[in-house]
C-alpha cells in the first residue's frame, strides 16, 4: 500500500513538471523572434519590413499598401485613418510598427491593442532627408532583430543612391522646380526639411519652395512669382490630367509648367514614400529633369 502511495506521489510530481515545461515551452513558443506577427500601420514602413525579410510575419497592413506586389491577398486590410481595434485584437500582434506623422491620431488605440496582446511598438521617426532613410531602415531593423539585414539593405541602397548622384553631378537646369502634391482643392507643395527636397538638393536641382518648410499650401500668386521650369508632381495625376490642373491655375494658363515636356509625373508611391525604393525615385526624377 505504501509502495502505490509513493508510486502515486511521484508519478503526480512528474505529472506537475511536464505540464509546467510544456507550458513555458508555449511561452517560449509565444514570444519567439521567429514567430512575429507584425502589423504595420505606414506603407514605407511595409516596404522596409518586407526587404528585411519579414513579409511573411505580416498580418495587417493598410489599404493602400501595394508593394511589394508578393503582399498576401490574406492580410487584414486597416484604414489608418479610422483603425478598427478588434481587427487588430484578433490579429494578436507580437509587434505594431506606426510613424511619427500619424503618431497622434492612432496612439489610443495602438496602445490599447498592444497592452491586451503584449505587443511591441515601435514609432518610426519621420524621415526628412536620404540619409534619415538609413536611419529608417536600421531602426526598423533592431526592432524587428534583423540588423545584419538592415545593414545589407542600407548598404546596397546607398551605392545605388551614389551612384545615380554622381551620374548627374556636373548637370544643371535654368530655373527652379515646383515639388507639387496636389492642386485640388487646394495646393499643395513640398518644401525644405523633406526628403523630397532632399532629393532634388543631391541632383543639383533647386527647389522652387525652398524657403518654406514641410508640405505647405500656397497661392497661385506665389506660384506664378516663382522662377519655375519644372514641375515634378507627386500627385498621381496622368500627365493630360496634370496639364489641364496647372493652366487652370489663374495665372499659370501659359506658363512653361502647363506643357508636359516640362512635366516629371514619377511613380508617386515611389518618390513619395521613404524606403527602399528610393533609388528608383531618384533615378526617375533625374531621367525627366535632365533628359
Amino acid at each position: 500500500m505504501r509502495a502505490n502511495l509513493n508510486t502515486y506521489v511521484m508519478l503526480l510530481i512528474l505529472s506537475i513538471l511536464l505540464l509546467s515545461s510544456c507550458s513555458n515551452e508555449e511561452k517560449q513558443v509565444e514570444h519567439s523572434s521567429d514567430d512575429k506577427r507584425i502589423i504595420s500601420l505606414m506603407p514605407s514602413n511595409t516596404e522596409i519590413i518586407s526587404t528585411l525579410g519579414e513579409e511573411d510575419s505580416l498580418v495587417g497592413v493598410t489599404t493602400v499598401d501595394n508593394y511589394p506586389e508578393s503582399l498576401s491577398d490574406d492580410l487584414t486590410r486597416l484604414d489608418s485613418f479610422e483603425l478598427d481595434e478588434e481587427a487588430m485584437l484578433a490579429l494578436n500582434p507580437s509587434h505594431i510598427v506606426i510613424h511619427e506623422s500619424n503618431q497622434a491620431a492612432i496612439s489610443h488605440v495602438v496602445n490599447r491593442v498592444a497592452e491586451s496582446t503584449n505587443a511591441d511598438v515601435l514609432v518610426v521617426d519621420d524621415a526628412t532627408n536620404i540619409e534619415e532613410i538609413y536611419e529608417t531602415i536600421d531602426q526598423i531593423g533592431q526592432f524587428l532583430d534583423r540588423e545584419q539585414e538592415a545593414k545589407e539593405v542600407n548598404e546596397k541602397l546607398q551605392n545605388q543612391v551614389t551612384e545615380v548622384i554622381r551620374e548627374y553631378e556636373d548637370e544643371t537646369i535654368d530655373g527652379d522646380v515646383l515639388l507639387l502634391v496636389s492642386t485640388n482643392p487646394d495646393i499643395y507643395v513640398a518644401g525644405a526639411d523633406t526628403f523630397i527636397d532632399d532629393v532634388l538638393t543631391s541632383l543639383n536641382v533647386r527647389n522652387a519652395f525652398s524657403d518654406v518648410e514641410g508640405y505647405p499650401t500656397v497661392t497661385s500668386e506665389e506660384l506664378v512669382k516663382r522662377d519655375i521650369s519644372k514641375v515634378v508632381s507627386i500627385s498621381g495625376e496622368a500627365p493630360e490630367v496634370l496639364s489641364e490642373s496647372l493652366s487652370n491655375i489663374a495665372g499659370l494658363e501659359d506658363s512653361a509648367i502647363t506643357n508636359e515636356k516640362n512635366q516629371c509625373v514619377p511613380d508617386a508611391d515611389v518618390i513619395s514614400r521613404p524606403g527602399p525604393r528610393i533609388s528608383e525615385g531618384l533615378k526617375e526624377i533625374a531621367e525627366c529633369v535632365y533628359e
